[in-house]
């Protein structure tokens, strides 16, 4: 439960991130329409309906962003993925099962009771076996090689590692949706100029002057005190 929180929180930050990036490059009907057909895309170009292409089918959504070669770099996490969850998933029954087999051999040879819980521990002699095998020994009718507490050790880890993959999955489709709703947007947010100009200067106070430019807007930060030397910022949008 604690890593699926802390899933749900970091989904809930890169949500939050998103719907900033919408505010900050919203722009009006006729002129998001303009620049969408500008790159060539249709006026009604919706980031809400990449998201939920994104969130149907994986890849959807870039595809309908027109970003091509996003949709093999998808489909790439989500098989690495789950080729981890098959494998650890793996691992984890076949310790889980050896580990049975290696507590009922103990309690066997000590002449001890079989739990009823563990009473088919003998079906599971070829899993012990194997696990043996991929720790580099050698089974051995007359000994355990791994004992019940070693094998139920790598039981848990296997555990842990299926569901962090699980956790990675999901995570990482909900980033293929984000980026696919952002993407979507930012096909609207157009800058032309961006240019910051760093320069010393003599002993001015804080000043934030808005100016007009044949290339647009420029804004004037000059700090320093009147009879030291400052720094003055220029930013042209």
């Amino acid at each position: 439960m604690r890593r699926v929180g802390i899933g749900l929180g970091l989904f809930g930050v890169l949500l939050m991130v998103g719907l900033g990036v919408h505010s900050a490059s919203a722009q009006p009907d006729s002129v998001r329409a303009a620049l969408l057909e500008e790159k060539g895309f249709p006026p009604d170009h919706s980031p809400r309906r990449a998201l939920w292409r994104a969130a149907a089918v994986p890849g959807w959504g870039q595809f309908y962003n027109r970003q091509y070669y996003k949709v093999p770099f998808v489909y790439a996490g989500l098989a690495g993925l789950g080729y981890a969850i098959f494998e650890t998933n793996r691992s984890y029954r076949l310790h889980r099962r050896a580990a049975i087999f290696a507590q009922g051999q103990r309690l066997s040879n000590g002449g001890g009771d079989i739990p009823e819980a563990i009473s088919n521990w003998k079906d599971f002699r070829a899993e012990y076996e194997e696990a043996v095998r991929q720790a580099g020994g050698t089974p051995d009718e007359s000994s355990l090689p791994l004992s019940p507490s070693q094998l139920r050790d790598e039981r848990d880890q296997f555990r842990r590692w299926r569901d962090l993959s699980i956790l990675g999955t999901g995570l990482f489709y909900a980033l293929t949706v984000l980026d696919a709703y952002i993407s979507a947007h930012l096909l609207s947010f157009n800058v032309e100029d961006v240019a910051l100009d760093v320069r010393p200067s003599g002993g001015e106070r804080l000043l934030a002057e808005p100016r007009s430019g044949s290339r647009g807007k420029i804004t004037q930060l000059s700090l320093g005190r009147p009879s030291g030397v400052g720094l003055r910022v220029h930013v042209r949008f």
